[in-house]
């Protein structure tokens, strides 16, 4: 049951990493932000209105630390940087490229797992993040004597590194608030961050109705609720390190979906960079 609840959440974020493109055609990237994460912050409303209503959620939420509270949203803050960067870097990669780049978050996971957790690594860690290097310097089409990233790339690197750190430390509001009421706060948080940002450009406020556009955005919630509900069921039964080691097929989900959706090619030397990269991936998480 836990693989199967696993498999959907890794279709789930996989195929919604390739959404993201369509609503661009309409909506600034932060408008886009602020539409997604204002759903899945409902979603996670009512799921927990209903968990109360029922009394299934034991501990009621007011009830919660505030200090536990102020970290979660502190996190959820760092967090919501690595999407930030991921959604931007979209607007100058190839969905098939930037997936697999971001995903190396693992390895910045790993190292907040040293920093913060005191835990001990093998040189395997470190020969995974040279190969990881080569492996971006190869998707990024650029002599191998050199290591000169695109704009693009670059910035699937600084999303890379706030998800990694991010990620690794949400066991703590886990812990302390529960699943569900740290996955509404961080939904929400994301919502106010983009909300915030987008009046700082002074973009537009309006979000003109189009039912292509506005189909995508409710699919990437759906999926983005969908993705964070069922890996958060999956890890009830079976261990995070089975399950943070098969997330790595989540990059393969997203360029195979990017190639039906977008006819997206890659050249063989990208190929090869992306299989080193989750190869690499792989081994981090086997550490």
């Amino acid at each position: 049951m836990g693989f199967f609840l696993l498999s959907l959440s890794i279709l789930s974020f996989g195929i919604s990493n390739c959404l993201w493109v369509i609503p661009f055609r309409q909506f600034t990237f932060l408008q886009v932000i602020v539409l997604r994460s204002f759903l899945t912050s409902c979603f996670f409303a009512i799921i927990l209105a209903v968990l109360s209503f029922t009394k299934i959620l034991v501990v009621p939420i007011a009830s919660f630390d505030i200090v536990d509270i102020a970290i979660a949203i502190l996190i959820s803050v760092f967090s919501f940087f690595g999407l930030y960067f991921f959604v931007q870097s979209l607007k100058f990669e190839k969905v098939s490229l930037a997936v697999p780049v971001s995903s190396i978050s693992g390895v910045f996971g790993v190292l907040t797992g040293i920093v913060i957790f005191q835990e001990l690594v093998s040189v395997k860690f470190f020969a995974a993040c040279l190969f990881v290097l080569v492996g971006v310097n190869i998707v990024n089409v650029k002599s191998l004597s050199t290591f000169r990233l695109s704009r693009g790339v670059w910035y699937n690197l600084v999303a890379a590194f706030f998800w990694g750190v991010s990620f690794a430390l949400f066991q703590f509001p886990v812990k302390a608030l529960g699943a569900i009421v740290f996955s509404f706060i961080l939904e929400l948080t994301v919502f106010i961050c983009s909300l915030i940002l987008l009046r700082l450009e002074k973009s537009t406020w309006t979000f003109p109705i189009n039912k292509i556009t506005d189909r995508y955005i409710l699919a990437l919630a759906i999926l983005g609720f969908g993705g964070i509900v069922f890996y958060n069921l999956a890890l009830t039964y079976i261990p995070v390190t089975q399950a943070s080691f098969l997330g790595v097929l989540t990059p393969v989900v997203s360029i195979i979906a990017a190639s039906f959706l977008y006819k997206e090619k890659l050249t063989v030397k990208q190929y090869l960079g992306i299989t080193l990269i989750i190869i690499s991936l792989m081994l981090v998480k086997l550490n």
